[in-house]
């Protein structure tokens, strides 16, 4: 997987002090982290950023 923000190396690693089955992806360059909830906030906010009607 390739980091969005360097295009750096991501690495699968575990967050046990978050959830202890927490996995999430953490660039090697810059530290970018991205976890299942971010992705799936980003996902939401894109459909309804594209559902709207565009004004005129």
């Amino acid at each position: 997987m390739t980091c969005q923000k360097c295009k750096g190396l991501m690495i699968e690693e575990r967050q046990p002090e978050l959830s202890p089955s927490l996995i999430v992806h953490r660039c090697i360059n810059c530290g970018l982290i991205v976890d299942p909830l971010l992705l799936q906030n980003r996902s939401n906010h894109l459909r309804e950023k594209q559902s709207l009607p565009h004004a005129a």
